[in-house]
């Protein structure tokens, strides 16, 4: 009986996924030339209209109106970006949900297994020749996508949900994740195109409710309460605002109305700093709930070793199943 080697397997699967390499070589070909492009011009019009002075020194008088439009100016492009989001489980859809679910549908798997390759190394060299891939495809975006984010980042910071899941090793364990998920589900369904809408369903699945309930409690985030007149919240820049309210002198929340009826009950217009004047004297302040910069990278690491785990238990799944279940 014939021996395949590791470059054997390695051929062989280079044979059958070379479509999609293909494929997203080109897309990431032409995601590097718009960045670079774009990137360019981002930068340019940062230098141009001095926004980094204003950084440096905000007490300038124009500044707000400097930094609102430089904002403008690349508001079609910070709303497009994030939709690269999507990256991983596109990526998984078309390259992961298939690896194992089309050997399953057409049965080949039995030939392979048949040239003195065991189920484990067979998989071994699939996926991990289809993970290697994509993840350097997607640690090469992650740096072009850091360097294009520059400007915004230093005018936001790198912990707010624009700047997070974009930049950093979160992206990596994405990637990781959507492709174990597209793996698992391929394994499961031996069908490559109802594996592809459970892996969208279980990616979405879990990013949206991490992302909107359990990233902002990461680590407790800092509360405190601030003068409505003077309107300092002691937000830094970088730091992630998860909420914002006024309160009452319980401290219970309040809606605006409340201290509208209170201090200008006949609706005369009174001066924005009388009116809050007025909401200080009678024990309404502001309050805010954020996560400071500097927990940036203890974030990054958590999420990080939060999907790599949970592609690790997926993996291991998949492991299980190909070993013992499938036939």
């Amino acid at each position: 009986m014939e021996q395949w080697g590791g470059g054997a397997m390695t051929w062989l699967t280079w044979r059958q996924h070379r479509s999609e390499a293909l494929v997203i070589g080109g897309v990431l070909a032409t995601l590097v030339v718009l960045l670079i492009v774009t990137g360019r011009s981002i930068y340019a019009t940062f230098d141009q209209l001095g926004v980094a002075g204003c950084l440096a020194q905000r007490s300038e008088s124009n500044c707000p109106q400097i930094i609102q439009a430089f904002g403008n100016q690349f508001n079609y492009l910070r709303f497009a970006v994030p939709w690269l989001n999507l990256a991983p489980v596109l990526v998984a859809m078309l390259v992961g949900a298939p690896l194992v679910a089309r050997e399953l549908e057409h049965n080949t798997h039995r030939l392979i297994w048949t040239q003195s390759v065991t189920r484990l190394r067979w998989l071994t060299v699939k996926y991990g020749l289809v993970v290697i891939g994509c993840i350097l495809a997607e640690a090469l975006l992650i740096a072009l996508l850091t360097w294009w984010r520059g400007p915004f980042t230093r005018l936001g910071g790198s912990l707010t949900k624009e700047a997070f899941d974009l930049e950093g090793t979160a992206p990596l364990a994405y990637m990781a994740f959507a492709l174990a998920a597209a793996v698992a589900a391929g394994t499961l369904l031996r069908r490559a195109l109802p594996a592809m809408v459970l892996t969208l369903a279980l990616f979405l699945g879990v990013r949206l409710p991490v992302e909107d309930l359990v990233r902002p409690h990461y680590q407790p985030p800092v509360t405190r309460t601030y003068d409505l007149a003077t309107g300092d919240e002691g937000i830094r820049t970088g730091d992630w605002v998860i909420d914002e309210a006024i309160v009452n002198p319980s401290g219970a929340v309040v809606d605006f109305s409340q201290i509208v009826n209170l201090c200008d009950p006949n609706r005369q217009g009174l001066e924005k700093q009388t009116f809050f004047q007025c909401a200080g004297a009678n024990g309404f302040q502001g309050r805010v709930t954020y996560q400071p910069a500097d927990r940036l990278v203890a974030f990054q690491a958590i999420e990080t070793a939060l999907y790599f785990g949970l592609a690790a238990v997926l993996l291991g799944l998949t492991v299980y199943w190909v070993r013992r279940r499938v036939t």
